[in-house]
């Protein structure tokens, strides 16, 4: 067998041996597929054969994963095929595909392919994101009342949000103007929001278990998976651990919860969780919600919610340090309608068309989820022509329909200005603005998002002139290598005004 393999590289060499296995492979998925339905999938790099595709997945684990769908889009249209480790995915890149198949037919595209590593390293079941059919639908109904019950339209929240805004401010102004890298800061402020609406307390900074809890938080976000994704649950490496640690953190809270539950006092999110199971228990209700999958939900609310808003805070600081101009014209519009003692409102946005035009640009330009995360078609649909197979993943390719220069003329500008009237009084909406999905999936903590933002962007807007180091120049490329875009490590001074 030895002599043959060494005869065949003398005769066709390295390069005809490649050519023969190549060839190999192809009739071998020709035969494979004969006598089946031919598809007319769309175009894309979809096609490969077994295993060219398993190698060409794992090369793909190690590159910018929303480099590589961006330049997918511009090589092949507004729908990309894929089907890399046995997994098919389209990627949508305009907005009206968007629109016709996530939205007109939502019915049969809100599925959502279930997250490998987290059902089976953590059990994860339940909650909002990576769930579907009836789990998804009790838990995203629950989601909604909470957030409705403890988030939305609440004052109470609102002086939540502003109190935990001062004490980030103090933090800032503890460093005496020193340049600083303020994600970290941000991200234990966001997460001490969602800790009150789902805990019913907030953390200290200085406690070193909400430290390591939203350390670890932001590592699980930010590291890549890797290999290991695809490695036995058994198998653990630090992000598991991680992921582990932060199941362990919340579902501790949801005993203690069980523990001083009282039905007269619904304190927070995981009470109400409590309370709607017990109720189902009595009345023999069918539903998904159980106290086995309590902990998913908040685990939902923590990712989602805390990544979300402090890499829109910490892409907004370096653009306002980039951008000293458009800093000014916010601050200007901030001392006319809040002024710079006054704590702001949710309600000084209407009147604040510039400020809104500023974060929305700051989304538009880096969205913060620039794939989203991917839908699952339920049954068999057509896309265009293209016939798309029952269990195929549909993704929104954001960052590609954001940057879209028929859709937005010089969309590599930093320029709030195009979500202006031409007096620059009005804010004006763009159909092809969706850094929180669309559809029936869409982000379900989009308005406590655009809340957050809104008051702690003006908070330390108010208090604090925001500059880069001398001689350093604003770097906005990409950080985050995963499913999200977060800046490179900077770091700004904070001038007390």
């Amino acid at each position: 067998m030895l002599d043959i393999a060494l005869n065949a590289l003398s005769d066709f060499g390295y390069s005809g041996l490649l050519l023969v296995t190549i060839t190999f492979l192809v009739l071998t998925r020709v035969l494979k597929t004969d006598g089946q339905q031919k598809l007319n999938l769309p175009p894309g790099p979809g096609g490969l054969p077994w295993p060219i595709n398993y190698l060409i997945g794992f090369m793909n684990i190690f590159q910018n994963t929303i480099i590589v769908i961006y330049n997918l889009s511009k090589k092949y249209g507004d729908v990309v095929f894929l089907n890399l480790l046995e997994r098919k995915m389209v990627f949508l890149a305009s907005p009206e595909l968007v629109n016709e198949i996530l939205v007109k037919q939502a019915d049969v595209t809100t599925g959502r392919e279930p997250d490998k590593e987290l059902w089976s390293v953590l059990n994860y079941r339940g909650g909002v994101v990576f769930s579907e059919g009836a789990d998804w639908v009790d838990h995203r109904r629950f989601g909604l009342n909470a957030l409705r019950n403890f988030g939305m339209g609440k004052r109470s929240l609102e002086s939540r949000i502003n109190e935990e805004a001062r004490m980030l401010k103090d933090v800032f102004s503890s460093k005496g103007g020193a340049p600083l890298d303020p994600h970290a800061n941000f991200v234990t402020a966001i997460s001490n929001i969602i800790c009150a609406i789902t805990f019913g307390h907030r953390f200290e900074y200085s406690d070193p278990v909400f430290q390591k809890f939203t350390q670890y938080l932001n590592d699980v976000v930010a590291e890549p998976p890797g290999v290991f994704k695809f490695m036995p649950s058994f198998l653990y490496n630090s992000r598991r651990t991680k992921l582990k640690a932060l199941q362990e953190f919340i579902i501790d809270d949801v005993r203690e919860h069980e523990k001083t539950f009282d039905p007269n006092d619904v304190r927070d999110i995981i009470d109400m969780y409590i309370s709607q199971v017990r109720e189902l228990e009595k009345t023999g209700q069918r539903s998904e919600l159980s106290m086995e999958k309590a902990w998913s939900i908040v685990f939902d609310f923590f990712i989602a919610g805390t990544e979300t808003t402090s890499t829109t805070m910490t892409w907004a600081i370096l653009f306002m340090a980039g951008y000293p101009d458009i800093q000014k014209k916010v601050v200007a519009e901030i001392k006319r309608e809040i002024g710079l003692d006054a704590a702001p409102s949710y309600e000084h946005q209407k009147a604040m068309p510039y400020t809104q035009a500023v974060l929305t640009e700051i989304l538009r330009f880096r969205p913060i989820a620039p794939i989203g995360v991917p839908h699952r078609a339920t049954a068999d649909i057509k896309i265009k022509d293209y016939d798309i197979p029952k269990g195929t993943n549909i993704g929104m390719n954001i960052l590609y329909i954001h940057h879209d220069p028929k859709l937005w003329g010089d969309p590599e500008v930093f320029r709030p200005e195009r979500f202006l009237s031409k007096d620059g009084k009005s804010f004006v909406k763009h159909d092809a603005y969706m850094p929180f999905g669309a559809g029936r999936r869409k982000c379900l903590g989009e308005q406590l998002a655009k809340m957050e933002s809104f008051l702690f962007f003006t908070n330390v807007m108010q208090r604090f002139k925001v500059s880069l180091p001398p001689g350093v120049k604003a770097d906005y490329s990409f950080g985050h290598r995963v499913t999200t875009l977060l800046p490179k490590p900077y770091q700004v001074i904070f001038d007390e005004r």
